[in-house]
């Protein structure tokens, strides 16, 4: 059983590591055939999947029914982009290169609307917030040691 496993875990990060022409293919489609409305649905579902995560138990809870329409409508992105727009490319890309580098064609395309959220001015504030609790001294400190 742990042999299969390993092997399983070998194969899905073999494939993701070693992701050829079909999966830079499968990226470039997904990119293309992704709206801000898709964007800002899978902004949702993960945000949604994070919040579920123990140590964030004091953060305001996502209503049951709000849960099921963000799972909805991610699911219906997520067949449009697969069995709809990038069709063949999905299926080049799991034929040729295996279900690795699908995945990974996905964790890029999530990668890139992170970068285009963390670009809006409200979240690049939340994001830099933090800064202002930097001792600048000690920092200035700790780098020129660094000569």
């Amino acid at each position: 059983m742990r042999s299969k496993l390993f092997a399983t875990f070998i194969f899905l990060f073999c494939s993701a590591a070693f992701a050829g022409p079909y999966a830079d293919e499968l990226k470039q489609c997904f990119v293309k055939s992704s709206s801000s409305k898709d964007n800002i649905t899978l902004i949702k579902w993960m945000a949604k999947a994070m919040v579920a995560h123990p140590a964030l138990a004091d953060f305001p809870a996502i209503k049951s029914s709000d849960k099921s329409t963000i799972d909805k409508e991610f699911a219906a992105f997520v067949q449009k982009i697969l069995v709809e727009d990038c069709k063949k490319q999905t299926v080049a890309t799991f034929e040729n290169e295996g279900m690795g580098a699908l995945e990974g064609s996905l964790e890029l395309l999530a990668q890139l609307v992170l970068k285009e959220l963390m670009s809006q001015k409200e979240v690049a504030t939340e994001i830099s917030a933090f800064t202002s609790h930097i001792d600048q001294g000690k920092l200035i400190a700790a780098l020129m040691s660094i000569r």
